[in-house]
C-alpha cells in the first residue's frame, strides 16, 4: 500500500529550454485525487490524496511550499492503516531546496529529510536523514550526474515542461531520491490524448510514460503512465503504474484556485 503514495510522488529538465517560463501554478491551489488500487479484476477505491501550493520561506528566501498527504480509506485502514504526509519547497525557478517525508503506515512511523545542496541539469547534491523517535537510521550524501529531486519536487516536472516544444517520443532523463536510495528514472513524450472522467466529461491531456527503475514496480519500461491536463495548467489529471502486488490509479476529483481556466475539459451532451 505504501508504493501507491510514492506513485503519486513519483509521478511529476534537462535542457532549460524545454520548461516553460512562467509557473503554471498560484499559490493557493488545491488537487484533491480519489486513489484505487487493482487486485486481480477487482479495482477498490484505496484512499484520497490533496496536494496543495503555498508562499512558502526556507532560509531566507520565498518559496513554494508544496504538500501531498494521504490516507487510507476506512476499508483499507482495516488491513494498512496509512496517514503520510510530504512537504517540499522549491524555489521560484522550481529547483528543489527541502523536502520532509513523514510516515506513520502500520507499525513503520519515522521521518526522512532531503536537503539539496547543489542542483543542475548535470549534477545534483543531496543529504538525506532519516530517523525516528529513537535514533537515526541513515544520514547519507548521493550525488547524481543529472537533475535529481526529491520525490514531491518531482510533481513539478511534468507540470512545468513546455509541451508546445515538445515532439513524440523525446526522452528525459532524471533521478529521483527515495530513501537513501537513487532511483533512475526516464520520462516519455507520448503526444496528445484524452481522459475520460465520465459519460459527460473528457479532458484533452498530454501523455508521458515513465521508466522507473525500483522494486515496487512490476516492469521498469513503462512502469507508470501520467496525463497532464492540455492547457495552460498542466494539472496532473491521472496516474496509472503498474505494482509487483497489482496495479494503481489516481484520478483528479477537484481543484481550487487554479490559475488558468481548464480548458482542456470537453463537456459531451447527454442524449
Amino acid at each position: 500500500m505504501k508504493k501507491i503514495f510514492i506513485l503519486l510522488s513519483i509521478s511529476f529538465l534537462l535542457i532549460s529550454s524545454v520548461h516553460a517560463g512562467d509557473p503554471p501554478f498560484n499559490a493557493g491551489e488545491k488537487l484533491k485525487y480519489d486513489v484505487n488500487f487493482k487486485w486481480g479484476l477487482i479495482m477498490m477505491k484505496a484512499g484520497t490524496a490533496n496536494y496543495t501550493i503555498e508562499k512558502g520561506f526556507y532560509e531566507n528566501n520565498s518559496s513554494f511550499k508544496t504538500i501531498l498527504d494521504f490516507k487510507t480509506s476506512s476499508f483499507f485502514d482495516g488491513i494498512f492503516k496509512i496517514r503520510d504526509t510530504l512537504i517540499s519547497h522549491v524555489n521560484t525557478n522550481l529547483e528543489p531546496l527541502y523536502h520532509i517525508r513523514k510516515i506513520n503506515e502500520g507499525k513503520t512511523r519515522f521521518w526522512e529529510e532531503v536537503f539539496t545542496n547543489t542542483f543542475s541539469a548535470n549534477f545534483t547534491k543531496a543529504r538525506i536523514k532519516r530517523q525516528n523517535t529513537e535514533k537515526v537510521k541513515f544520514d547519507t550524501i548521493i550525488v547524481t550526474n543529472n537533475a535529481g529531486y526529491d520525490i514531491l519536487s518531482i510533481f513539478m516536472f511534468a507540470r512545468t515542461l513546455d509541451y508546445s516544444q515538445l515532439t513524440p517520443e523525446q526522452t528525459f532523463h532524471i533521478s529521483g531520491f527515495i530513501g537513501k536510495d537513487k532511483v533512475n528514472i526516464i520520462a516519455h513524450y507520448k503526444g496528445q490524448s484524452v481522459v475520460e472522467k465520465n459519460e459527460s466529461i473528457k479532458y484533452k491531456a498530454h501523455l508521458l510514460d515513465i521508466d522507473i527503475t525500483d522494486e515496487a514496480f512490476k516492469e521498469s519500461k513503462n512502469a507508470m503512465e501520467i496525463w497532464v491536463s492540455d492547457d495552460k495548467n498542466h494539472v496532473p489529471l491521472k496516474l496509472r503504474a503498474k505494482l509487483r502486488i497489482g496495479a494503481a490509479e489516481a484520478s483528479l476529483t477537484s481543484w481550487q484556485n487554479l490559475k488558468y481556466p481548464l480548458t482542456s475539459e470537453i463537456k459531451i451532451p447527454v442524449r
